[in-house]
């Protein structure tokens, strides 16, 4: 295999957001939706510089390892960019078979309540993250923000939160589902 001496690669930042950079570990992208700050510390090798409205990553002598991080941080800026500039959109959806059970959000403490899963008297309860809108319409959660990475930790919360043990998962199927993602009204993946 060849070595590579040097390696650069370089990102555009679009007209009307603004990347900024501190001790080339903290990016944060600012945009017309909100303002997102990933803190980037554990990346050993990869030195990140802003010049005009470009972000540079370059590296010495890079093995097949640091070459793929380099392709996955510039991935999580893109996300970042698309994010700021047009909201994701996750949607689940609550599914039950015989108990009616219902999603409460509880916006002054960040919580999801949901009420009589498998008629228990007490609610399930789970957190959801900061720059995650929870709304519930009919039997849909819909979750907006500019984070991918948060909604879908947010959707991966409210499912375990209804995870049933001790039965047979093939029978009781009750729970909150995701079901289709979204850039701004775009879908880009539906369970139909």
């Amino acid at each position: 295999m060849v070595k590579v001496a040097f390696y650069k690669e370089e990102l555009e930042i679009p007209e009307g957001v603004k990347v900024t950079l501190d001790g080339n570990h903290h990016i944060t992208v600012n945009g017309p939706n909100g303002k997102i700050t990933k803190d980037f510390s554990h990346v050993r090798g990869i030195k990140v510089s802003i010049e005009g409205n470009k972000i540079f990553f370059s590296t010495n002598f890079p093995k097949s390892g640091t070459l793929a991080l380099t392709k996955t941080i510039i991935n999580l800026i893109k996300n970042l960019i698309v994010g700021v500039q047009t909201n994701y959109k996750y949607i689940c959806k609550v599914c039950y078979s015989h108990f009616p059970c219902t999603v409460e959000v509880k916006p002054n403490k960040k919580e999801i309540h949901i009420v009589n899963f498998l008629g228990e008297r007490a609610p399930r309860v789970t957190h959801y993250l900061d720059n995650v809108e929870v709304k519930v319409k009919g039997e849909d959660v819909i979750l907006t923000g500019p984070d991918k990475e948060t909604l879908g930790q947010t959707a991966a919360n409210i499912q375990k939160c209804c995870r049933i043990r001790k039965k047979d998962p093939r029978v009781f199927q009750d729970g909150v589902y995701l079901y289709k993602r979204q850039i701004g009204e775009k879908v880009t993946w539906e369970i139909k």
